[in-house]
């Protein structure tokens, strides 16, 4: 694989907010990251709802607050601060405002940051049945939500769970499939988590998530990728097929 480089100030694309601040746009090989510089006043209702369209920001971030403390506030009226050194992770549907005198400095590398202070109808995709349902999928799986897990995946579904480890096989009807996430949780002490990273369907009968797991048993903890790819009919995941982005490491963690 030959190194890919670029410079966010030679190369970036150059993105001025109504006020308070701009952003800057880069990709180097399959690495596109987003710096935004976020100066005291600015409020995304105030300096980039203007831009977007819409009511509330409608772009998941996630990155690196590198400076300065920003409030953030969910649709449904949630609230977090994020200050210099935090790691985030947020959904679309929020708010945000710099608080403070000091310029928040963030860095956000999710794909999703491409659309970032742009006309929401030219960058919104259009809504897709299976990427929504997988979607609620994950959100039900790290909840422990097993209601909605049963409207979402098939009574006669199978997943498949590559490699050699205890955990390993295929677990057949959706009853099955419920006993090895509770398993995952006891063997994990609950840690075990499953964030998704990006979800892409074929329109049709399949959808394939991109997700980041994270769990700690017997003192240690992984952090490792994985995929898993759904057969999707009548609204209902029927076959789940996981890939591994390291099947020797996770067999080696569930031995």
């Amino acid at each position: 694989m030959t190194a890919q480089s670029s410079n966010i100030e030679r190369d970036g694309e150059h993105r001025d907010f109504a006020g308070h601040g701009h952003a800057d746009l880069a990709s180097a090989g399959g690495l596109t990251l987003l710096r935004g510089v976020f100066e005291p006043g600015w409020r995304w209702t105030q300096d980039v709802a203007p831009l977007a369209g819409t009511d509330s920001c409608q772009v998941r971030h996630l990155g690196y607050l590198v400076s300065g403390t920003m409030q953030i506030r969910e649709d449904e009226g949630a609230e977090r601060t994020l200050t210099a050194g935090d790691l985030f992770d947020l959904a679309p549907g929020h708010d945000a405002w710099v608080v403070g005198d000091q310029p928040c400095i963030m860095l956000d590398y999710a794909t999703e940051a491409t659309a970032y202070a742009r006309p929401a109808t030219a960058t919104a995709p259009a809504v897709d049945e299976n990427i929504a349902l997988v979607r609620r999928g994950y959100a039900a799986f790290n909840a422990g939500d097993v209601a909605t897990l049963r409207e979402v995946i098939a009574y006669d579904a199978v997943q498949h769970v590559p490699g050699g480890s205890m955990i390993a096989g295929a677990y057949k009807g959706v009853d099955a499939i419920l006993g090895l996430y509770a398993r995952l949780a006891e063997l994990t002490g609950g840690t075990f988590r499953a964030s998704l990273i990006d979800v892409h369907s074929d329109g049709g009968a399949h959808a394939v998530a991109v997700h980041q797991t994270s769990a700690t048993r017997n003192g240690q903890t992984r952090v490792a990728r994985g995929s898993i790819l759904f057969t999707i009919m009548g609204g209902k995941a029927t076959d789940l097929m996981e890939l591994r982005a390291d099947l020797a490491g996770d067999d080696a963690f569930f031995s």
